[in-house]
């Protein structure tokens, strides 16, 4: 075949895709992503390092790939092998595809293959892309330390979604590789994958010094109404390593607030040693607060953490006020501003210990019990979720329904 014939075949196959695109109904790309390896996992600017591989692929007809493919190559096919595509973009449509929460430029590799499967007995187009860069991430921090969060990749169509639509690939799942993880010291990463298809609608921008009439921009953005992007979020989870922040957080806040109760042992008629050591705990609480805030991001809300730390500020504070009340009470009921044992202030300031330490040890089995259902609960889905998904692939491995990703 000469270069002219094979321009010509090339330039009629491209059109006769795009005329295609515009008669039928849109090309259904099935999407398979998998987390080669996950780097560092950055909370305070909200955002990971990652390597993926993404495999897209979409049904094309046997006349038009087979016009391109020498007898070996479509004789490979016919048995069910992989044959490499050079240089298909330049002949064929494609689904340009793109990676939305990348953040800079991201190191790409990407080839076209095509198969055969036994199971339908049609034509795959596959697009493989390597992928290794930063990614964005909303980084969810109102459970921290107990928190889980969620690193995901969006693939996306530059085209809408009447021409593309993106789907997670039934046949070939999705998944993570556990054992290239770098932050496994802070962080748990769990071995399932979830995955969620969402379209986003597609705005006009109107210049100002635009002559069109009225009619044709209600028109325009009539039919931009329907005009969406097709995305495909594949998501995998990990849960930070809390054991050291319940050590050195809450452990040390409970301490603080703790030694606040052995201030009762103070006889009560030295109002000033009571206050200046209530004082004392009440700025190393704060000070201690504001020094575990700076491992974390700036954020609208409070964490856990950080309302069990102005929790017990809170208690400090009240006991502070009720020391120095006692004070000014003895100094005014008692001559000499003595107190002995059978001294009606003295009972009251038992009674308020009591009081106290009965009120800090019913704040704690609520917080406890909300601890363990409410942020741990959804550590123990993930565990579940695990056990599931090992078993469907187990299951699915078995049957030879699933396989792995080519490389």
């Amino acid at each position: 075949m000469s270069i002219v014939e094979k321009g010509l075949l090339v330039f009629r196959n491209k059109n006769e895709d795009e005329d295609n695109l515009l008669t039928n109904k849109a090309v259904k790309v099935y999407v398979r992503l998998m987390f080669l390896r996950i780097g560092e996992i950055d909370t305070l600017n909200e955002k990971y390092q990652a390597q993926a591989s993404i495999e897209a692929r979409w049904t094309v007809e046997t006349n038009r790939i087979l016009s391109i493919l020498s007898s070996d190559e479509q004789k490979r096919l016919t048995e069910g092998k992989s044959v490499s595509l050079l240089k298909y973009t330049e002949s064929h449509w494609h689904p340009q595809l793109y990676i939305e929460n990348a953040l800079g430029d991201l190191k790409e590799q990407i080839r076209y293959t095509a198969k055969k499967p036994k199971e339908d007995n049609q034509i795959y187009v596959c697009e493989h892309r390597d992928i290794k860069g930063l990614f964005w991430e909303k980084l969810e921090l109102h459970h921290f330390p107990s928190d889980v969060q969620d690193l995901s990749i969006s693939v996306a169509s530059m085209l809408y979604n009447d021409r593309v639509i993106l789907l997670p690939d039934g046949d070939r799942k999705s998944g993570v590789n556990r054992e290239a993880f770098v932050d496994q010291q802070e962080w748990n990463l769990y071995s399932h994958v979830d995955t969620q298809q969402r379209y986003v609608t597609e705005f006009l921008l109107y210049d100002s010094d635009d002559e069109d009439d009225d009619n044709d921009r209600k028109q325009c953005f009539h039919n931009s109404e329907d005009r969406k992007r097709s995305i495909l979020t594949v998501t995998c989870h990990a849960a930070r390593q809390s054991n050291y922040f319940y050590w050195n957080g809450y452990c040390l806040i409970l301490l603080i607030t703790v030694m606040s109760f052995c201030i009762f042992a103070v006889p009560p008629d030295l109002t000033a040693n009571r206050i200046q050591t209530s004082c004392t705990l009440l700025l190393t609480s704060i000070t201690f607060r504001w020094t575990v805030n700076r491992s974390l991001p700036t954020i609208s809300y409070l964490t856990s953490m950080d309302k069990y730390a102005i929790l017990c500020i809170f208690i400090l504070v009240t006991l502070c006020i009720w020391h120095a009340c006692l004070g000014s009470w003895i100094f005014v009921y008692t001559p000499n501003f003595r107190t002995t044992q059978d001294l009606w202030l003295i009972h009251l300031d038992h009674c308020v210990f009591l009081g106290a330490i009965s009120v800090f040890i019913i704040i704690h089995i609520v917080l406890l019990t909300w601890l363990y259902y409410v942020p741990l609960k959804c550590r123990r889905q993930m565990v579940e979720k695990d056990i599931e998904y090992r078993q469907s692939i187990r299951k699915e491995g078995n049957n030879m329904k699933y396989s792995p990703l080519v490389i």
